[in-house]
């Protein structure tokens, strides 16, 4: 049984706005009749409804993943040889599948299960070296993983250098390997990929669709895209980043990937495709370059200011953006709230995968609103306190130039790296270009690499960690460990290359070269969930969702988000309607639009109405919910990004997960409330997005360190590490360690956050 917040007790709601818990707008009917013009991407997909039930009217939240790798990624196949595309697609449809354990890639392991079945999967492997080291290693399914002795090198010496693909900072002799890999034929693979993608394809129950990741990491620069086709008319190859002679400049990544599609699917005329950036919060500045001030621009194509038509062919083919996934989110960030109106309260700091706030004193100032140097504080607060001189991968510092070739600093991170920037950068931009290039819809994933598509439940996730084989799979690959900086060793003035170099003993601090406590895997996330309201579940109906950014993200649960808006109230009983499965606006009672939408309105303030519905539950039960907001985006006269956070409804009084974890069910399983902008400036224009968060929960990590019930006062004070004896060694990430040689102490981390879910901006302008 249901039941909406205003029927909850001991509830706390704020109110900044006209709300309304099942009681939208003032009771008005909304005439479509009167309403000024409403513009929105094509609803229908051109094809009949074929599954028993479905209706023109109505439509169903529907989950899947939409970035999955497998044993034909040249990275996954060194990591997991094990799952392939088959058993990715098996493995989302509830059948259990296997991972490897320890150092070795090849041999099962461990069972693992999903805990409810996706609705819509794509298999998404990189486009370069596509099965190349599968094929090579295996002589093409001749023989077994593991027993080819030079791939077994080559495999070892890439896990242990995992962090330079991480940071996309590939030395020049690994460029030399994948570039050499690229020049193999893939079109065999990709035509194998697609056969057993339409095998798996069950209309109704189950969609597959076709797609693999464009990869640019040149210069460090992180520039990825998963490509989604509408259905089996797809080009005879992918295309691949990577040229034939090594190179850091990435002027044209994107371009090339877009003229490709262009050419090779859309303008042949039975093909239609879209990509879908992500790991923006790695381009180092470069996802979406600043505008210059000469020309209102941003460089383009050449370096060239963007014209009005690449304007439009990125805006006709970037339609979403993954907004969370396993390198976690790329929402917003601590530090990167310019023209913030306001608090913007709990939602930034989450699951943040690059951080400004390093314990320094020019630390932006809202980190000391998260980190205050505490056990609980988020784990990203904590990782760059390492013991020695080592410098974690997460802390990082603002670009102070993006240019082709690599940013600077190296590994840095800029505004536009984040979504909440983008969207209102776009918003600036459209002033001078005419377009705005940046319309993204929200969606998540879990970039897994062990081909387990939507593995993203925390409790599963803290029992079986890691989408990355055998790199993730132990606790202290987990959780972290304490490491040495190795001793270098000279390159190879001829080839180039780097040997491994010599490692010291990190169990004695005397013998340990810079001895640091190195996070490893702890902060990735188990990724999150694209979600799309379409009306049945058909390649057909799902990737018009995608095209019409009619579509959500979780940060891994199954909420169910959904915006409408329009120029009048809606009728006064919206949130039961909603609660009902029902839409005005898809009826057509109410001229408006959906998420994702372009309403066009006679200059007064849009209402816009937000509602959430918590995870039923699976083998776990569902989160209550606990706060849900509107963020608003825009740009003032002069150009400048603005951004404004309202909580429409909150659960004050949330219960707080016990030290074992366990957390009372307590709190409203939906949030509905309405929101009139009457602030909203003709001149200006605004986005709206939805954000719904949960109860506070423990982070997976947590949950393993709960479950092992890890004692920090146990650790060796001579060197911080667990002793045998006690059952915990590998498990020192449990602790926030501090002291020195002979007098290190730990803390338990009792790490807790707010799972969420947030929807596809709305797109509001006043009628010219």
């Amino acid at each position: 049984m249901f039941n909406l917040i205003k029927a909850r007790a001991g509830l706390a709601l704020t109110l900044p706005v006209l709300l309304a818990a099942c009681l939208g707008g003032n009771g008005e009917t909304n005439n479509a009749s009167n309403n000024p013009t409403v513009v929105t991407p094509n609803e229908n997909p051109g094809t009949p409804l074929t599954c028993t039930g479905s209706t023109s009217n109505r439509k169903q939240a529907y989950f899947g993943d939409l970035h999955i790798h497998t044993k034909l990624s040249f990275d996954a196949y060194f990591f997991n040889s094990i799952n392939g595309p088959r058993q990715a697609y098996r493995y989302a449809q509830g059948d259990p599948q296997f991972l490897p354990s320890g150092d070795d890639p090849d041999t099962p392991a461990r069972r693992i299960q999903i805990d409810r079945p996706l609705d819509f999967a794509a298999v998404t492997e990189h486009a370069e070296q596509l099965g190349t080291f599968s094929n090579l290693c295996e002589a093409q399914g001749r023989v077994p993983a593991g027993t080819n002795p030079a791939c077994d090198v080559f495999g070892g010496f890439i896990r242990d250098n995992v962090s330079v693909f991480i940071t996309g900072n590939v030395p020049l002799y690994l460029q030399l390997v994948t570039s050499a890999g690229s020049r193999i034929p893939s079109s065999s693979t990709w035509q194998q990929i697609q056969a057993i993608t339409n095998e798996e394809y069950t209309p109704c129950k189950f969609t597959t669709l076709h797609g693999y990741e464009f990869s640019s990491n040149k210069g460090g620069q992180v520039l990825h895209r998963n490509v989604i086709f509408r259905d089996a008319n797809v080009p005879a190859n992918v295309v691949s980043s990577v040229p034939p002679v090594p190179t850091d400049d990435n002027t044209n990544d994107e371009w090339m990937l877009f003229d490709a599609l262009q050419s090779e699917c859309v303008a042949k005329g039975n093909c239609d495709v879209v990509t879908i950036p992500h790991s923006m919060n790695q381009s180092d500045g470069r996802f979406v370059r600043a505008r210059d001030p000469a020309t209102g621009l941003p460089p383009a194509r050449d370096n060239a200011p963007l014209t009005k038509a690449d304007a439009n062919l990125r805006h006709a083919m970037d339609r979403v953006l993954e907004i969370i996934q396993h390198k976690g989110a790329s929402e917003c960030l601590l530090g990167f709230n310019q023209g913030l109106q306001g608090e913007e309260g709990s939602g930034c700091g989450f699951e943040e995968w690059k951080t400004l706030c390093r314990g320094l004193q020019d630390d932006p100032a809202e980190c000391k609103t998260v980190c205050k140097g505490k056990a609980s504080d988020p784990l990203f607060c904590q990782v760059n306190n390492n013991q020695g001189a080592g410098r974690s991968i997460h802390a990082s510092s603002v670009c102070t130039s993006s240019a082709i070739g690599g940013s600077s600093p190296s590994d840095c991170t800029a505004p536009l790296d984040y979504a909440r920037n983008v969207i209102a950068e776009g918003q600036a931009l459209k002033k001078t270009a005419g377009i705005n290039p940046y319309e993204y819809g929200f969606i998540g994933s879990s970039d897994t690499h062990n081909g387990i598509a939507g593995y993203t439940e925390k409790a599963q996730f803290a029992r079986n960690p890691g989408h990355g084989g055998v790199l993730d799979d132990e606790p202290d690959e987990a959780l972290g460990r304490w490491d040495c900086r190795p001793q270098p060793l000279p390159t190879d003035p001829i080839t180039g290359f780097k040997p491994p170099a010599n490692t010291n003993n990190p169990s004695d601090p005397a013998n340990c070269r810079d001895r640091h406590f190195n996070p490893v895997a702890s902060n990735f996330t188990p990724g999150g969930l694209a979600g799309v309201w379409a009306r049945e579940n058909t390649r057909e109906e799902i990737f018009a969702a995608l095209k019409r950014r009619e579509t959500f993200a979780t940060s891994g649960s199954r909420m169910r988000i959904r915006t409408l808006a329009s120029s009048k109230p809606f009728p006064g009983n919206i949130c039961d309607l909603l609660a009902a499965g029902q839409s005005p606006v898809d009826e057509g009672r109410v001229d408006g639009v959906n998420m994702g939408g372009n309403l066009v309105i006679d200059g007064k303030g849009p209402y816009i109405v937000a509602y959430a519905l918590q995870d039923p539950g699976g083998a776990e039960p569902g989160t209550p919910l606990q706060k849900l907001e509107i963020i608003k985006t825009w740009a003032d006269g002069q150009g400048e990004r603005r951004q404004q956070l309202f909580t429409l409804l909150e659960n004050r009084n949330a219960p707080q997960p016990a030290p074992n974890c366990a957390t009372e069910q307590r709190g409203p399983e939906q949030m509905c409330a309405v929101f009139h902008d009457k602030n909203f400036d003709p001149k200006a224009g605004a986005a709206y997005y939805a954000r719904a968060l949960e109860n506070n929960t423990c982070r997976w990590s947590t949950r393993i360190c709960v479950a092992k019930g890890v004692q920090c006062n146990l650790l060796d004070p001579a060197n911080g590490k667990f002793p045998e004896q006690s059952g915990l060694a590998g498990y020192e990430g449990c602790c926030a360690i501090s002291g020195n040689p002979g007098s290190f102490t730990g803390e338990f981390r009792m790490i807790t956050q707010q799972e969420r879910a947030w929807s596809s901006p709305i797109w509001v302008e006043a009628k010219p």
